[in-house]
Formats: C-alpha cells, sequence, structure tokens
C-alpha cells in the first residue's frame, strides 16, 4: 500500500509520469531501475482525494486511471479520464471518503489505523523493521 499526500513540501507533485529511477537505470545501464518495489506491487494508493484499490482494475488503462483518479491536482490527476475515473468509482475501485461516509474535511492521517512507520512496525509484529533513517522514535 502507498500512502501519500497529492503534493510534498515545497508544492512539488507526489505523482510523476516518470520515476527518476528509470533515467538513473538508463545513465547506469543497469537492467532495472533502483527502486525499493515494483509498481505492479502496490495493491492500494491512499490519499486525501481517497483510496484506488488496485487490485479491482482489469486492464492496465484502468490501473492508471484509478491511480490518477486519486492523484488529485497534480499534472497526474489533472489528465485522467473522468468518465472512466467515475466508472471505477461506481465498481468501487475508486473510493472517495464521502463513498465511506466520512466528511472530506475530516479525512486526515488521524483516521489512519498507523499514522507513523513506529505504528506500521507495530501493527506487522516486528515483520516490518524500517531503515534507520525512517526511525524517529
Amino acid at each position: 500500500m502507498q500512502t501519500v499526500e497529492t503534493f510534498r513540501e515545497h508544492m512539488q507533485p507526489a505523482f510523476v509520469e516518470t520515476l527518476d529511477a528509470w533515467a538513473l537505470m538508463e545513465d547506469m545501464g543497469m537492467e532495472l531501475p533502483p527502486i525499493m518495489i515494483y509498481g505492479d506491487d502496490v495493491t492500494h494508493i491512499v490519499t486525501e482525494e481517497g483510496v484506488a484499490n488496485l487490485l479491482l482494475c482489469r486492464t492496465v488503462q484502468e490501473r492508471e486511471q484509478a491511480i490518477r483518479g486519486v492523484a488529485g491536482y497534480t499534472d497526474i490527476g489533472r489528465a485522467r479520464d473522468a468518465k472512466l475515473v467515475e466508472q471505477l468509482r461506481q465498481r468501487g475501485v475508486i473510493r472517495r471518503p464521502e463513498d465511506l461516509g466520512i466528511d472530506p474535511l475530516d479525512a486526515d492521517r488521524r483516521l489512519l489505523a498507523a499514522r507513523s512507520i513506529k505504528d506500521l512496525m507495530l501493527a506487522s509484529g516486528g515483520l516490518y523493521r524500517p531503515p534507520s533513517r525512517f526511525r524517529n522514535w
């Protein structure tokens, strides 16, 4: 699962068409891009815009539009196919806060079961061991 706000600090969008890792792969002549997980392994994306359940996508196009559907007002989100995104919402692939009975103004990290890396580690029963740079407790 990937949980992210659509914009990072300094209003940099969290959603991009291509990861920098692809350019690094090409520059270094690597076989694979140096990323932590394969994009196909991401099952859900949670943003302040909603939840995209990528497991319910039937095609690559649906997967792309589900991601765009929760990418907010980023370049990626603005390039969505509004009609297909609405169809995905009707099928439950994309769930907006209001679809879950949540006032959009209340949709923030407080509603998440795990609000920090420490919470994720504890919820995993010790299976998840984050790199030390993510341990701030």
